[in-house]
């Protein structure tokens, strides 16, 4: 199949400062930036191109069991990712991370986000939500979707954070906590509290809508502190995300529980 390729091309004021190294694009995409960069050299005498892979967006058309077909719309890194799986069924973190050049930084969470319940293209041998330095992926072929057409959304880069962790410049539970109004262990602390609140109502209830979750969530933790609603949001996507949480196939604003 042939690739079709947009390009915005900016000077550098546009760009942000920090410039990641490209990572591996496939033999066909990099055929097809190869005939760009020799089009535009030859019309702009003196100019240079530098392919920021970091910024950029893909629809892949994958194949699955039974010859089903669905489009991807993936990031650059994703698509990088995927297309290892073209020639090979089974590949270790290892060789994923040689075969995409994907930098370490965004490596797991684009894995990850390939992983998600809801968009399993890949299967991760270890359990759990994060990856172990030794797992491996497998292509999954017997995703579905009612959409032929599937967006694959990133999960945040908090998300990729294991017990302990830190990053630089982590999202809190938000205007204030960034501001430093609230110290980050307690963060940490409210954010367990929140999602065990969570966890324990959705055990007894079994399904429940959104904004009754979140208000009966509220109201438990009341007595120590008040959750943003944005903030709970958040910690309920995450459950999902580790498969605590299931979203209802009718409703998307009503959760089931995970035994």
């Amino acid at each position: 199949a042939g690739v079709e390729m947009a390009v915005d091309v900016l000077t550098t004021g546009y760009w942000p400062g920090r410039n990641p190294a490209p990572c591996v694009l496939p033999d066909e995409v990099q055929r097809a930036t190869a005939k760009f960069s020799s089009f535009y050299l030859q019309k702009h005498t003196g100019r240079k191109l530098a392919w920021q892979t970091a910024a950029g967006t893909a629809e892949v058309r994958a194949t699955f069991d039974g010859g089903r077909k669905h489009d991807l719309c993936v990031s650059t890194y994703q698509m990088c990712l995927l297309a290892l799986f073209n020639g090979n069924e089974t590949l270790t973190l290892q060789e994923i991370r040689e075969g995409s050049g994907v930098p370490d930084g965004e490596l797991e969470r684009h894995l990850i986000s390939l992983c998600t319940p809801k968009h399993r293209i890949l299967r991760k041998a270890s359990r759990g939500k994060f990856i172990a330095p030794d797992d491996s992926f497998t292509f999954n072929g017997a995703f579905s979707s009612r959409l032929k057409r599937v967006k694959v959304p990133l999960v945040s880069m908090k998300e990729t954070v294991r017990p302990g962790e830190a990053k630089p410049g982590a999202p809190g539970m938000g205007d204030a906590a960034a501001a430093g109004a609230v110290p980050a262990p307690v963060e940490e602390d409210r954010r367990h509290l929140i999602e065990a609140a969570v966890v324990r109502v959705m055990k007894a209830r079994r399904t429940l809508g959104h904004n009754d979750l979140v208000a009966e969530v509220t109201r438990q933790l009341s007595a120590r502190f008040t959750p943003p609603p944005q903030f709970v949001k958040r910690r309920i996507e995450s459950l999902i995300e580790r498969e605590y949480l299931e979203r209802s196939g009718d409703d998307r604003r009503v959760y089931s529980y995970v035994a």
